[in-house]
């Protein structure tokens, strides 16, 4: 009886530390809803204005003066890392928006990057 019980402990200890998360959304910000598809479908070159991305995306990172600025950053980072029984899970997440708008406010072109 002894054994088993230690045994039961044992492999209840070895599934409850085998399963465990390291998650830090501190740095997401909203560019995190979105997919590449997605921002394909809401900027359109030579179309879309600066208040259009500024609906989508809200402030960008930089620059703070952006309603004078011609080009505007949108960063968002997710840390996500998980142990599901001994076996690692890495599902970090870096996203990078730039765009570019002429001075009329229309966007020119934009790049997105995904890590």
């Amino acid at each position: 009886m002894k054994t088993s019980s230690k045994l039961i402990i044992a492999s209840l200890s070895l599934m409850i530390v085998s399963c465990a998360s390291n998650i830090d959304k501190t740095k997401e910000t909203t560019l995190a809803q979105y997919s590449e598809k997605d921002i394909r479908g809401k900027l359109t070159p030579q179309i879309t204005s600066r208040r259009d991305a500024l609906i989508a995306f809200g402030v960008p990172a930089s620059p703070t003066d952006y309603n004078n600025a011609d080009n505007w950053h949108y960063h968002s980072e997710t840390v996500d890392r998980r142990i599901y029984f001994l076996i690692p899970f890495i599902n970090d997440r870096k996203q990078d928006l730039l765009l570019n708008f002429s001075n009329k406010g229309i966007l020119t072109d934009y790049n997105y990057s995904e890590r």
